[in-house]
């Protein structure tokens, strides 16, 4: 806060003064809330240009956060900005860990035609202004910042004239003609002292948007996609892996909002729940902050973003249901709804929770118009929930101590019956009938059991637990209930598509890196080999198959049980893995690697509305040890094979094999003296909560192709919904919402009142039909369509 006070203060008493804070709004609305007497002050400075406000709400990690959440974090600082009367409308992005390939479009679509940049600059790039194209051809004039967004920081530190002439013959070669841009200042740095009256003779101050006002792209070269060098900068890549935690709760929290809670709203809800969403969005920007989903900030940061990120996943599962509550009204009680988030039709295995009498054989699912669909038994839920032996007098306090209005063990009361001194209290998960005097049931009950012993019990009906694939349609539900089937072969199991006890490989080496960068120590021992090992099947049956493979390591000398699950679904063409473990061990990193088809001359990998294409190297140059591990969103392909993956994660192609980070252990922020890399990249603090002590869980699948992996990702990533129905009808309908027909390679990523944003994923001009739109989308096109 004294810091800022100082900034307004200076900038109030000196005109020629500008200072940039940092390209967000987050410290704007931070000081505000202790300084809300300032806003008149802040206002007036930004609408003079003197106070450079904007465009981000918050400075971003690109590669973390996805798309969605980078675009509307830009919407955010825009709008807020201009609620001050001025939004400084540079892309500035000095300070992220490389930039993604469509940052150019996503600018470009909100008016901004500059950027400024430094980490992940190739060597290519010589000169200080350069033409950043996105994959779509999109582009921007963007300006190189050599040495860093705080190359001019110290020139005033010294009194006395500034030393701008060996500034000047420092940075020259990058400027050629062209008047140097100085950044006096850098993180946490207040204005210099005396700066005006030492401002060397022929030297011009100004706002960085002052600097770019004129910025051409006549004559300069161009560099095209995203940028992840090492060449000049440290890239500190292994941000991906830190904190995975926190990487998994961002992508929960991004798909509740973006595909279930949105779309839901809209299409079923009542009222459109913005304050909700509002709410659940800043927390999502506020996590967005590089140094806070990196992970590489102290452990109470990283405690408070988990906070936020449940906060923002609660409200997002709150409003879905609430949406798919209003679907349940439309299907008969006793049925089910099925929501598919997808705007293609679907069939996918959902698990239910079935009432049906012991004596049923097997049960078949009934589908709208009286199709049927198998299902497979998962378990059987005993019916009674309680029973004791009771003195008639004393049945009235056993039942009033237990009820909580018409609830008891957590199912209604919805009768009672009396047979040969047994008094039973009848229980199901939903009111049959939905009004009852309890007072008078309760009455009734007592009455009949005021003498003798009786032995009291409270009974649900039988339940079953079954598997079913149910064909759903686009953004839309069906509704399903329990149907008799007289079978004397329950069908046949699923054979096993890939030999899952060598699918797999767990490698564990150590880690003396920190939360920037990993680095094995030089005497490191990979452990790839278990101390035992078996394989047990779960399940296996005509609509799933589970296998656990139990394999049992020692690292560090302790034993380490890890259970990795297989599941197979019939019709779906790749296979569901989870890791679990429990994690005891500091400083180590966790992979798991996957053998490919065929040998792999790159890969590809979606993230952040693109599929980029990567070689097996990565550009180094600046004292940090070059490792090709790259980040990749819902898929990576490499060699005939591709990975679905659950959240951000890091891979690399390790010879014949993929491999995913399971788990990354690390105890510093910063390691001054990490092998692997030579500059300091922040303090040297400790984070012990880093090292993820405890139970940890990975999960992934494994297709054998790259061919159709964004269908295949869909599928992996956005499971149907479920929920009992509550209608009194007594009909089974099914209702079906905006279809998207194209090419699985466009998806949507977005959908609120008014508009829907299509994003073509692809290198081909794609024809597309949406909520009655017809469109051409070019190649790699985020295209925001108005409904």
């Amino acid at each position: 806060m004294d810091v800022v006070d100082e900034v307004l203060r200076q900038l109030e008493s000196d005109p020629q003064l500008r200072f940039t804070l940092d390209g967000q709004l987050a410290t704007v609305d931070d000081y505000l809330e202790i300084r809300p007497e300032a806003e008149e002050r802040i206002r007036q400075l930004a609408r003079e240009g003197r106070l450079a406000i904007g465009p981000w709400q918050t400075l971003m990690d690109e590669f973390l956060v996805d798309g969605e959440t980078t675009l509307r974090n830009l919407e955010a600082g825009l709008t807020r900005a201009a609620q001050f009367g001025s939004a400084m409308r540079v892309g500035y992005l000095p300070d992220m860990f490389g930039h993604i390939a469509q940052m150019p479009q996503i600018l470009r679509l909100a008016g901004i035609k500059t950027a400024v940049v430094w980490r992940g600059v190739p060597a290519a790039v010589d000169f200080h202004r350069f033409i950043w194209e996105g994959i779509d051809g999109s582009s921007v004039v963007a300006e190189y910042l050599p040495a860093g967004y705080g190359n001019a920081a110290y020139l005033f530190d010294l009194p006395g004239d500034p030393p701008i002439e060996a500034f000047e013959e420092r940075f020259r070669p990058w400027f050629g003609t062209d008047p140097i841009l100085g950044m006096v200042g850098t993180d946490h740095m207040p204005l210099a002292g005396d700066f005006s009256s030492r401002i060397p003779q022929g030297v011009t101050v100004g706002s960085l948007a002052e600097y770019l006002e004129d910025a051409a792209p006549d004559g300069l070269e161009s560099w095209r996609g995203e940028m992840r060098s090492a060449a000049r900068a440290n890239l500190l890549p292994s941000v991906v892996s830190a904190r995975i935690d926190l990487k998994a709760a961002c992508a929960r929290a991004e798909r509740w909002l973006e595909r279930y809670a949105e779309p839901l709203q809209m299409l079923y809800g009542d009222d459109w729940p913005e304050p909700f969403l509002a709410q659940a969005w800043m927390r999502m920007f506020q996590n967005s902050a590089h140094d806070s989903i990196c992970g590489c900030s102290a452990d109470e940061v990283s405690a408070q973003v988990l906070v936020r990120y449940a906060e923002a996943e609660q409200i997002g599962r709150e409003l879905t249901q609430r949406a798919v509550a209003r679907i349940a009204a439309e299907v008969p009680l006793g049925a089910f709804a099925i929501v598919n988030p997808s705007p293609h039709e679907r069939t996918e295995l959902v698990e239910l929770e079935v009432v049906v009498p012991d004596e049923w054989e097997a049960v078949e699912l009934e589908l709208p118009g009286g199709a049927r669909v198998p299902t497979q038994e998962i378990s059987r839920q005993e019916p009674l929930l309680w029973e004791t032996k009771l003195a008639g007098a004393d049945v009235p306090a056993a039942i009033a101590r237990r009820l909580h209005g018409r609830e008891l063990f957590g199912r209604y009361v919805n009768g009672f019956k009396i047979e040969d001194g047994v008094a039973v209290l009848e229980v199901g998960d939903d009111p049959d009938p939905p009004w009852l005097d309890l007072d008078l049931l309760v009455q009734e009950f007592t009455l009949a059991t005021a003498q003798g012993q009786w032995t009291l019990r409270v009974e649900a009906h039988p339940k079953r637990t079954i598997a079913a694939a149910v064909p759903t349609p686009p953004l839309g539900w069906t509704a399903v209930r329990a149907g008799h089937v007289v079978v004397s072969d329950t069908g046949t199991g699923l054979e096993r598509t890939v030999e899952v006890a060598e699918l797999t490989r767990l490698v564990r080496g150590k880690d003396v890196g920190d939360s920037y960068n990993y680095a094995p120590p030089a005497d490191d021992v990979l452990v790839d080999k278990p101390a035992e090992k078996r394989i047990e099947t779960l399940e296996n049956g005509p609509v799933r198959r589970v296998d656990v493979l139990h394999r049992t390591y020692v690292w560090d000398d302790k034993r380490v049980e890890t259970q990795t699950r297989f599941e197979q679904r019939a019709g779906e063409p790749f296979v569901r893995i989870r890791i679990d473990l429990d994690n005891q061990c500091d400083d180590q990193r966790v992979r798991v690697h996957v053998p490919l088809g065929a040998p792999a001359t790159g890969s590809r990998a979606e993230g952040q509305f693109a599929v980029v294409e990567r070689g097996l190297e990565i550009e180094g140059g600046y004292g940090e040890v070059a490792v090709p591990t790259f980040p990749a969103s819902s898929f990576v392909a490499a060699g005939g094979i591709a990975l679905l993956l659950d959240h951000v994660t890091e891979y690399e192609v390790v010879g014949d094999e993929l491999a995913l980070t399971v788990l990354r252990s690390t105890g510093l922020i910063s390691r001054n003296d990490n092998p692997w890399r030579e500059d300091p990249a922040g303090p040297s603090l400790p984070i012990p909560a880093a090292q993820l002590r405890g139970p940890h869980s990975f999960s992934f699948a494994y297709y054998a192709s790259d061919q159709s992996v964004l269908e295949q990702a869909e599928r992996f990533r956005h499971p149907f919904l479920t929920a009992r129905g509550t209608g009194e009808m007594d009909e089974l309908r099914s209702h079906a919402g905006p279809a998207l027909e194209a090419s699985r390679d466009v998806v949507l990523t977005a959908l609120q009142p008014g508009r829907a944003r299509l994003v073509n994923e692809s290198a081909e001009l794609q024809s597309v039909s949406f909520a009655g739109r017809l469109l051409e989308l070019r190649p790699w096109e985020i295209r925001n369509v108005s409904l």
